[in-house]
Formats: structure tokens, sequence, C-alpha cells
């Protein structure tokens, strides 16, 4: 098994680098002409199709009726469990967002001249006044009418179960005063482990759950909001062993927030 692994994954890597800069490309030299960054999302949609495809993702995606109307906007929380959640968010969730993401990505040859034309929003975790900052940026484009992806629990999960949440997401979501839409993502783990470059095709399921209102909310009600979004979230995983009973808690830095 490991041994057509790792043959699948000679053939898809290299194909994989040339979607990126091809695609990529394109989105550049559209976003000269795409002020609303539409063209752009198509371009990383289409994209991440093909890496997909390559991968050999099956991916299905239920609770589609509990996506928010056109021009609502929403702050999306998906769990992490792999490099390839990426994919599954831009290739088949079927709205218009933007991420919000670790400031290196953005310096990736590319991928990262795209993220930065097409809109998404970079944010420097090390240095709390321009995690703020980056905080109020995202909030004051969500109000505008701009949803966003976001990652609460900060970074990929080692086994595909879900981590604790920093508190960062839901206080972009309460300043922002938007509804958060829950995502679970199960199997791309399964696809692309962390630290691993093998690419094992696969069965890979998104969940959109329903929404769950922050507007008015005081700091004050911010763990119990945390404590709502992981039991929607932990719903799929827990039959599965990758998500504890009860939600876990970790308290974060009021800079902190999810890429």
């Amino acid at each position: 098994m490991k041994v057509l692994a790792l043959l699948h994954s000679i053939v898809a890597i290299p194909l994989i680098y040339l979607y990126t800069m091809v695609m990529a490309t394109i989105s550049l030299s559209v976003s000269f002409f795409d002020p609303d960054g539409r063209r752009q999302h198509w371009c990383a949609h289409t994209w991440c199709r093909l890496i997909a495809a390559t991968a050999g993702m099956r991916v299905s995606v239920d609770g589609i009726e509990n996506l928010p109307e056109p021009g609502v906007p929403v702050v999306y929380m998906a769990n992490h469990q792999s490099y390839m959640d990426i994919p599954v968010l831009f290739g088949f969730l079927p709205v218009q967002f933007r991420i919000i993401a670790k400031e290196s990505l953005f310096k990736v040859p590319f991928m990262g001249w795209h993220l930065t034309r097409a809109g998404n929003i970079p944010i420097n975790r090390t240095n709390r006044r321009e995690a703020m900052r980056s905080i109020a940026v995202a909030a004051e484009r969500i109000r505008q009418g701009t949803s966003v992806v976001v990652f609460p629990e900060g970074t990929r999960s080692r086994d595909g179960s879900l981590q604790a949440f920093k508190a960062g997401s839901f206080k972009l979501a309460l300043t922002a005063g938007v509804p958060i839409v829950p995502l679970t993502i199960v199997g791309t783990c399964r696809v692309l482990e962390r630290d691993s470059l093998l690419i094992r095709p696969g069965k890979v399921a998104l969940h959109v759950h329903p929404a769950i209102p922050s507007a008015g909310l005081r700091s004050s009600e911010i763990e119990s909001l945390m404590d709502t979004v992981w039991v929607e979230m932990a719903e799929p995983l827990i039959p599965l062993g990758l998500a504890p009973s009860e939600p876990l808690h970790l308290p974060a830095p009021a800079a902190e927030t999810a890429s």
C-alpha cells in the first residue's frame, strides 16, 4: 500500500506544482480586471478541483442548506486536518469567501502572490500589535460583505483529532458582528498526513452546520460561544474517535487568531 502511495505521489506532486503555477499566473493576470475578486476565486476553485482529482479525493458535501443567503457575510470556522483542507474548501464549498492565513503563506511564490492579489488576509501571529491590526482589518472587510474562512485550532492536527480552539477567531466574529458557520472536514488527514509527502486517495466529507449567531455577545461570552461551535464541529468526528465528548479549552493570548 505504501508503495502505491509513493508511486501516486511521484506523479501527483509535480502536477500539483504545475497547477499552482498555471492557475496562480492566470489569477494574477485577471486580478487587474477583477475588483471584487470573483474571477480570482474561480481560479482558486479550479486549481483546488484539479488538486482534489489528482490526489484521488472523493469529496462529498452535506448541509448545503445551512449556507447563508448570497450577500450575507459570515465567518466560516473549519477544523484543520491536513494541507488538503484548502483544496476541499475552495473546491467544494459553493460560496465566495476569503481566507485568513499565517503571513508566511503569502510569501510562497505563485500561491502567495495569488493570495495577496485575491484579497485574502495575512496575519502575523508572532506580533501582538500586528495580529490585532489584522483582526480589525478582517472585521471591517467582513462587515462590508466579505465572508472569511478561519481554522480556530490554529494549526493542523497530527492525527485528525479536533484540537482545542484559540480565541482569536471568535473575537473576530464578535468584532464583525456576524454569524459563525461551523464546517467539519473528515478524511483529509488520511489523504495527506501531517509531515508527510505521501498522498493516499480516499473519501473526504465536508459537513456544513447551521449558523450560530454572535451579534450582541460580550467578550465574556466567548468561551460559551467556543463551546457551542465545538459541539457542532465535533459531531461527525466523535463516532470516529477524533473528538472527545466535551470541548477542550486552551487559553490563548488576546492577539492570537486561527490560520
